[in-house]
């Protein structure tokens, strides 16, 4: 072969782009490092020109580099757009189903979901794509995404399937330990705090106005690790009241009402709406989670 006559090589080019380095490409492109590193050395020679400087800080793309990374981009969405058109043809109830949502929803209530979808139409293959970040649906990169927001993609297709409160939670250890400052001194009680680090650092405002000497005793980046915090009674914490509610060992902070969090949405790639097993997917998912309202709204 000579120069760039093998239309996979652009794939690699775009990997190494958009990841900035060779081990990030290769997670993404689901090969070796060794296998991304001999791809692009081996494209450069025929080319006769680097495509990437080697920086201390990562891969930069040359001026030659720049043109490749364009013309792989135009290659992509031209390659998403026509796989996109034809799966809109697609009317049986049968083939594949890639759904993506939070490691954390598909623990409470979406794999159960996708079980019982499946008795309904087993010919369906589904798979499950547990991402905390969230993956492109126009990138063709799951065809089903539930997402946790106020305000999802405009320009994806879907509903809301049930909003959502949070409200504080303890430990009932921790509430034994604690009984005189919950239920009758608040000024003097030095309360522990839990703290979610996407929702700040500090003591929450509704914490800090109840309990004024309340500290922060741990951040967590991560939902599963803040709720293991709270049963192991480090302190108070806000959790979604899908998660405190449920949980047997845990209690809610007296006083405290539940708050608005972050609705739950079932959203597809506009053009895979008629899809016959998207759309009907996608109502099932819906229908399933406003049953469920109830849990993630805190009426208990």
């Amino acid at each position: 072969m000579h120069g760039m006559d093998n239309w996979d090589d652009l794939k690699f080019v775009l990997a190494i782009a958009n990841a900035g380095n060779v081990t990030k490409a290769a997670r993404a492109l689901g090969v070796t490092h060794s296998t991304v590193s001999r791809r692009l050395s081996a494209l450069e020679d025929r080319l006769g020109t680097r495509l990437f400087d080697r920086l201390p800080d990562g891969f930069k793309p040359t001026v030659a580099g720049e043109e490749a990374v364009s013309a792989a981009r135009r290659v992509e969405t031209e390659v998403f757009a026509l796989d996109t058109r034809i799966t809109a043809q697609d009317t049986d109830l049968e083939g594949p189903l890639r759904v993506t949502a939070a490691q954390l929803l598909f623990q409470v209530q979406v794999a159960e979901i996708m079980q019982k979808f499946s008795e309904r139409h087993p010919r369906i293959e589904l798979e499950m794509i547990a991402a905390n970040e969230k993956l492109s649906l126009h990138r063709r990169e799951a065809d089903v995404a539930i997402r946790v927001t106020n305000n999802p993609d405009e320009n994806l297709f879907g509903r809301q399937a049930t909003g959502q409160n949070r409200t504080f939670y303890m430990s009932k250890e921790f509430a034994r330990r604690n009984r005189e400052a919950m239920d009758v001194s608040h000024d003097n009680a030095d309360l522990p705090c839990v703290v979610f680090k996407w929702w700040g650092r500090n003591v929450p405002k509704e914490i800090r106005a109840r309990y004024p000497k309340a500290y922060v005793s741990l951040v967590s980046d991560d939902m599963i690790a803040m709720l293991a915090a709270i049963k192991a009674g480090m302190g108070i914490g806000r959790l979604p009241c899908f998660l405190g509610d449920p949980d047997p060992e845990l209690v809610r902070v007296p006083g405290m009402e539940p708050s608005r969090y972050l609705d739950i949405w079932v959203l597809t790639h506009p053009d895979l709406k008629n899809v016959t097993r998207i759309r009907t997917f996608l109502r099932f998912a819906a229908d399933s989670f406003k049953a469920s309202s109830d849990l993630y709204l805190g009426r208990t």
